[in-house]
Formats: structure tokens, sequence, C-alpha cells
């Protein structure tokens, strides 16, 4: 990819950097755990788990990350407030680094208000991304996101109306009054004091991820905010690949963690923690690719001496 022309923002949350010109820095693999059917879990209403086999799934996910040069962030979903504040709490305890971002992950806003409460009063601000501000977000939530001085949030530009790229960008810029007045979510954002704004384009099945792709080089030329996808529930509810075998959803995880990243995303949610090792040095080589290119063609240094370009050649 050639470089943006527009100046790009690089988000710093914690260990991570998202954002910056292709290849400048790594693609930011997310990972879920937690999430319903994840076997750790065996009491899910309780939120009791296996806390020896989800330390080994973060250990794990350290290792892939240390050896290509990714970075991470953990997913962390919880179906009730007080599970995600208990599960938000082991994953910002267990991960090596002390400054380890974390997606504070509910289902709704009713889970996602008072868990972060309690988890920004814990001390938590500065790793902790609000996951996410959606264009039906209530604005008793944007003030309840202000008074607990949220710095990080996701913006999920999700609406089964609008799908194609410029529809995109009118959820996060808003409409004039020509066609009726609705705020956007950068503005929602604005509202809601919060900093860094990083733009998830919205998956909406397995095919739109090329539309995803063309979305997320929209955002980045016309807002130059970090942007990127889950394509991992798509992937897995495709009925279709079943037919060719066991192994094609994963490798079809794979295919699409790479094109995102060879397409500009900087951060794809990939879904089931166990699934790192493949992801990783998928997007690893390719943003690799991207910095070598950078480097002789556009003169762009990587961001970082642990770079995927240095870590794998």
């Amino acid at each position: 990819m050639k470089p943006y022309t527009t100046p790009q923002k690089k988000v710093v949350i914690g260990n991570v950097t998202l954002g910056g010109q292709p290849g400048e820095y790594p693609t930011c693999m997310i990972g879920s755990m937690f999430y319903k059917g994840h076997k750790v879990i065996s009491d899910q209403k309780n939120g009791i788990f296996d806390k020896d086999e989800a330390l080994k799934q973060l250990r794990d996910l350290e290792a892939v990350t240390k050896e290509t040069g990714i970075t991470f962030i953990v997913d962390v979903v919880g179906d009730s407030a007080d599970n995600l504040v208990k599960y938000c709490h082991f994953v910002a305890d267990a991960t090596e680094s002390k400054q380890q971002p974390f997606l504070m992950d509910g289902l709704t806003d009713e889970i996602r208000v008072p868990a972060m409460k309690t988890l920004m009063a814990t001390g938590l601000g500065d790793r902790l991304i609000y996951n996410s501000i959606e264009p039906k977000v209530t604005d008793s939530t944007l003030s309840a996101i202000k008074e607990c001085r949220v710095k990080h949030a996701i913006l999920l530009t999700f609406d089964s109306t609008l799908l194609l790229p410029k529809q995109k960008l009118k959820l996060l810029e808003g409409w004039d009054e020509k066609t009726g007045i609705k705020e956007g979510l950068l503005a929602k954002a604005r509202r809601a004091g919060v900093d860094n704004c990083i733009v998830d384009v919205a998956v909406l099945d397995m095919p739109s991820i090329g539309i995803a792709a063309r979305t997320i080089d929209e955002v980045k030329q016309s807002f130059g905010l970090p942007a990127g996808c889950a394509p991992s529930n798509a992937i897995f509810e495709c009925g279709g690949l079943k037919r060719f075998g066991d192994d094609a959803r994963i490798t079809s995880l794979v295919a699409a963690s790479a094109f995102l990243a060879s397409s500009g995303a900087n951060f794809v949610l990939y879904g089931p923690i166990k699934y790192a090792k493949q992801v990783c040095l998928a997007a690893g080589n390719v943003d690799a690719f991207h910095a070598y290119a950078g480097r002789r063609i556009d003169k762009i240094k990587p961001g970082s001496e642990n770079h995927p370009l240095f870590k794998l050649f």
C-alpha cells in the first residue's frame, strides 16, 4: 500500500500503538476471552472459570506476539456486569505487562456501564477501552462515560441499512439538515469526553469483509483514525464453509486476517484467543512486507525495534 495523504493519528493505549502509515506499526490482533462457550468457564452464571487454563492461554498469546512482533489486546467479554468486572480484573492482573490494554466488552450498555464505573474506580482507566459507542447509544450512557473519564473507546459503525463505505462515513460524521439532523459517532464521542477513538467498520456477513476493507481505507483517508473490524463472527457463522472440512473456518480466518492487514487495518478482532498463533503469524508477515516497502520506497521507518520486519526476517 502507498502511504495515506491524510495525516494518520497514532493512538497510544498502554503498551500498544494503533494507527500510522501502512507498515509503520504492527496490526494489533485482538482475541476474545470469556465469551459464551469459552471452555475455561465452568459456571457461566456465576463467572467461575479455570484460572490456570485461562492463564495458559494468555501466556501462549504473549509468547506468539513476542515471537512475531505483533501487538495484542484482549477482548474481555462478560454476560453480566459483575462477571465482566471479574474477568477484566483477571486479565489486567494476569498479563505480563501492567500496561496491557483490554476491551471491556459487554453485550449491552446495561452490562457495560456499571462494569465501567467499577473498573474505572479501581485505577484501570489508562488500559480500559470501552467497546463500544454505537449509533443508538443513549445520552445517559454518554454522560456516564464522561463522568467516569473514559479515555479510549471503539466507535462501531453498524446500521443494517447503511452498509457501503460512504454510508459508514456518514455514521461517523453525521448528517446535515437536508437529510435530517443526526449526530455522528465522532460528535457523540466528543460529548462523552473520549480522547482516543478507534473505528470498527462492522462486518455484516462473510462476503462483506471485502466492503469492510474498503471502508477501513475510506476512514483512514478521510479522518486519519485507526480502523479495523471483526471478521470472526461472520466466518464462524458461515454455514457454507462446513463442506470444506474442519479446518475451513480457521483457514478462512487466517485469510481474512491477512487480507485486512494488507488492506491497511490497524486491528483485527479475530475471535477466540486460542487462534492467536495462526492469525498473528499471517498478519506479522503482511506487516513486514508493508514495512520493508515503506522503508525502501517511502522512507517511512518502522515505529518499533520489535516490529515484525525485524522479528521475522
